[in-house]
């Protein structure tokens, strides 16, 4: 007889609360789960993004901001050879030929250019930057998620196991 009061308390305790209470955390497990693998998705695409950023920046720092403050020097050395005397050189009434002041553009073009590049550097440095924030929370939030799978599965282990289970609802009953 206790058997089968038992079996039917068991059955009882599984289908009102256990089984309803194991559905919940399965659930929300699963759900943590889900955010877990989309913060992992967008924390490999903003790696990506800190790789190109960083790969824009190599290339302007080794290449394209010498190769402008190369062209700078050389339409210098072009100046410094048309042999113009001071007065000359930073006279603006002055006539120029059209060859002198064809490399004096070419000069204003180039010290331009590396103005352009020098602020398009600032600029991504200023996105790494922020991209790089941005990683450091995405890696904070991952450490939540994982935190929070970790109690939630440590919840539904207790469930069966603990002060709910079977027996002080067949004692409640028994009295």
């Amino acid at each position: 007889m206790l058997g089968i009061l038992y079996f039917a308390i068991s059955l009882a305790y599984h289908k009102s609360y256990y089984d309803p209470r194991m559905r919940e955390y399965e659930l929300e497990i699963a759900e943590l789960f889900e955010k877990k693998v989309e913060a992992k998705t967008d924390l490999s695409k903003l790696e990506s993004t800190l790789k190109q950023i960083q790969i824009q920046i190599n290339t302007l720092i080794e290449t394209k901001i010498p190769a402008a403050k190369e062209s700078i020097a050389l339409h210098e050395k072009k100046i410094e050879a048309l042999n113009e005397d001071f007065i000359d050189r930073y006279n603006p009434f002055n006539e120029k030929s059209a060859e002198s002041q064809m490399i004096y553009e070419q000069r204003y073009e180039a010290i331009e250019d590396k103005e352009r590049l020098d602020e398009q550097l600032e600029d991504i440095l200023m996105t790494q930057a922020v991209k790089a924030v941005s990683k450091s929370e995405m890696l904070e939030k991952n450490n939540q998620i994982e935190i929070f799978i970790s109690i939630e599965e440590h919840e539904k282990e207790n469930v069966g196991t603990g002060s709910l289970g079977v027996l002080p609802w067949l004692f409640g009953i028994l009295g």
